[in-house]
């Protein structure tokens, strides 16, 4: 399989995972497990993990392997590298420290820094 439809896939599962999770609290219903305060995922919360899950994966595993062909510079891919992994752990505390907000720009750091990078897989496998 193609290097673009394996992202398109990956990106595919992701955004229909996004979907579930954005779902009204209305309709998710109790939560099934308590990380924090206001934190834990419902019924409806574990099937959008389950699609986001493995498409976040697979985007990771299709984006390492495809990184010594796009030709990155160490500054780049420093960068990159600092970005994912801050934004990642403020995910990560948000979630188990109850920083209210934090989440968003963890979330938006991690998602600019693959986002970026699958521009330019999806860019060097074009041609």
């Amino acid at each position: 399989m193609s290097v673009r439809r394996q992202l398109l896939l990956a990106l595919i599962l992701i955004l229909a995972g996004v979907g579930v999770l954005a779902l009204p609290a209305s309709l998710e219903g109790p939560r099934l497990v308590e990380f924090g305060p206001g934190h834990g995922p419902s019924a409806v919360d574990l099937v959008g993990i389950a699609l986001l899950t493995p498409g976040g994966f697979w985007l990771i595993a299709v984006l390492v392997r495809a990184m010594p062909s796009l030709g990155l510079a160490p500054r780049v891919l420093f960068g990159l590298g600092c970005a994912a992994g801050f934004g990642l752990g403020l995910l990560i505390a948000s979630a188990f420290g109850n920083f209210a907000g934090w989440w968003a720009v963890g979330a938006v750091l991690l998602a600019l820094a693959e986002l970026w990078l699958v521009a330019v897989a999806w860019r060097g496998y074009g041609r």
